[in-house]
């Protein structure tokens, strides 16, 4: 295959673009890979026509990603409890009675825990973007005030004295990450910020 010498306006008439490209392989005897591209032409830095925005995660998509990474963590931290609950109950017996009894151990704390966590991040998820839509803003407020009604809610069949308890420790977890979160970015501030 050849290169054709032909003009910009010969294709005009063709309907093609008036940019001709060469094809790739060989150009005048040349052989020129197609990989061969010199970086000084990369640009060097993102070129955006219009200033960009760094897009936020939507209620759904926070919710979904909360909600799954805490199903998650609660079955992995579960499952550690029950091993050690399993280990701890089994010495003595044989090895398939310890097997069972491991098993039956990581079978009973890991759906328990991961489900439980899964509730309450659902519940803190849909809080926060119904306390963010109510107050207008979204920062940190928001969070604070989400973990605090999510865990009183939690625990309200449980009575007025657990229902406090449960909506304080909410507030201080969220409230202790919120600032250590502050505090990491003060001083690293290369650290991606997620949610912010």
């Amino acid at each position: 295959m050849s290169w054709d010498n032909r003009s910009a306006d010969d294709f005009s008439s063709t309907g093609h673009s008036s940019v001709v490209a060469p094809p790739m392989g060989s150009m005048s005897g040349l052989n020129i890979s197609p990989y061969a591209l010199d970086p000084t032409y990369l640009p060097e830095s993102p070129e955006f026509i219009f200033p960009v925005e760094r897009k936020k995660k939507s209620w759904n998509e926070k919710m979904f990603d909360r909600t799954g990474t805490s199903y998650l963590a609660g079955m992995a931290f579960g499952g550690v409890w029950g091993l050690a609950e399993g280990l701890k109950h089994s010495e003595g017996r044989t090895y398939r009675l310890r097997m069972n009894s491991i098993l039956n151990g990581c079978a009973r704390r890991g759906p328990f825990l991961s489900n439980n966590l899964a509730v309450l991040a659902l519940m803190f998820s849909s809080t926060e973007s119904l306390v963010g839509h109510l107050r207008g803003e979204e920062d940190t407020l928001n969070s604070v005030a989400a973990a605090t009604i999510a865990g009183a809610l939690y625990k309200s069949t449980a009575g007025l004295r657990p229902m406090l308890v449960a909506g304080a420790v909410g507030c201080g977890l969220v409230g202790a990450y919120t600032v250590t979160k502050a505090l990491l970015h003060t001083r690293f501030p290369w650290i991606r910020r997620e949610y912010s």
